[in-house]
Order: C-alpha cells, then structure tokens, then sequence
C-alpha cells in the first residue's frame, strides 16, 4: 500500500510505527525531522522527494536503494555517482541521501532526493537547479521497478553495478584520523582499503574523499 501524507516528523519513523506489511510506501511532501545516518538531519522542505518502504532483509540493502536511484535518474541525468554507503552523488555535489534500518525481521528504507527544494548545506544540490524537473509519483514509480529487479540479483552482480558508479574506488580516503586507497567494495558490502602497508574492511565508518 502506499501513503501520500502532507507532513510527518519522518517517514522511516512513521512507517515503523504504523505499517510493517512488506512493500508498503509512504510518501511526504514534506518532513519536520527528516534523519539521515549516524543521527544526522536530513533537510526536508517541500520540493523534495522523502518516502520510505517496508522492505525483506537483505546484506546488501542500501547499495541495492542507490542503484535503483541511479536507474531512475540515469535517463535524465548525466556524471552521477555513487558514495559508498549510501550517497547520491550528482556533478561532484550531494543530491541525496539512503537510510536502512533493521526492524528484525523486516527493514526500513528511506530515501531523500533534492528534486526543486533548495539544501542549505554547502556541497549539495538539487535538480531543478540544472533544468531538471522530475515528478514524484513518477520517480517513486520508476525506483519500485527497478528496485525489484536489482534485488533479484546476486551480491556479486549488485557489488558489481555498484561499483560502476562508485566515486570512492582508487581515491584515497580518510576516516577517523586514518587515510588509506579505496580497492574495492566486498561480497559483504565492506569498503577495501589499502592503509600503512595492509588492506583493511570499513564497515560503517564516515569516509571522505577531503581531509578533515
């Protein structure tokens, strides 16, 4: 079933509160408390794309969400990209943001995509904003397609399509005071990098491609 609602505090929150059916939707037009990962606020004023979908279990859920993004916008966009875990990357900057959570024994996916509204943060963007306007209804329509089909994938053919849009590959990356070169992205869905001689997995770090 899918839920078109005016305003919610979030739509992962409110989908676990209200609904657990796999394959329910809900869709904002806009969010009072939109969460990003790691307890981040995610800006969410009308104009964006915010909805959330009960969905099975799966190791490889949020590279699954971002390749699906990819193929909605890929028609319509060009140098997108994606950022190891779960960013939408459009011309460099961030247009959007994936959000998993375990309810165990089903997840939560939540996806923001900046369509018109405009994101206060510097290093983000949106579409309208290169002539690109794109429907809601439209958009959702399209990712609940493919997002069936890359599911039924293997984890070595979605690691694969993953990484062909991956920006992180071959970059040197830093995170938690470390920096190492990004080889490859695992089975597991874990970030390979090459640091002080050994090649170590990052399984939930924040990795930049700039020193902060």
């Amino acid at each position: 079933m899918i839920h078109i609602v005016d305003n919610l505090t979030s739509t992962n929150a409110w989908l676990s509160k209200y609904n657990s059916e796999i394959d329910d939707v809900v869709l904002a037009i806009e969010q009072a408390q939109g969460r990003g990962r790691r307890g981040n606020t995610w800006e969410s004023e009308k104009g964006g794309f915010y909805a959330s979908m009960v969905s099975s279990k799966h190791e490889l859920l949020p590279f699954i969400v971002g390749i699906s993004i990819i193929k909605v916008l890929e028609p319509h966009c060009r140098d997108l990209n994606l950022k190891w875990p779960n960013d939408i990357i459009f011309k460099g900057k961030k247009l959007g943001g994936i959000l998993c959570e375990d309810f165990g024994t089903y997840s939560i996916i939540g996806v923001g995509i900046n369509l018109e509204n405009k994101p206060p943060l510097e290093g983000t963007t949106n579409l309208s904003s290169h002539g690109i306007d794109f429907d809601k209804s439209v958009f959702l329509a399209s990712f609940l397609f493919h997002f069936d089909r890359i599911s039924s994938l293997s984890s070595k053919e979605i690691i694969e399509e993953f990484t062909k849009f991956d920006c992180l590959i071959d970059n040197e990356v830093f995170w938690d005071g470390n920096s190492g070169i990004v080889k490859s992205i695992d089975l597991d869905g874990s970030l390979v990098v090459q640091s002080k001689g050994q090649k170590i997995n990052l399984y939930s770090e924040e990795v930049h491609l700039e020193r902060h």
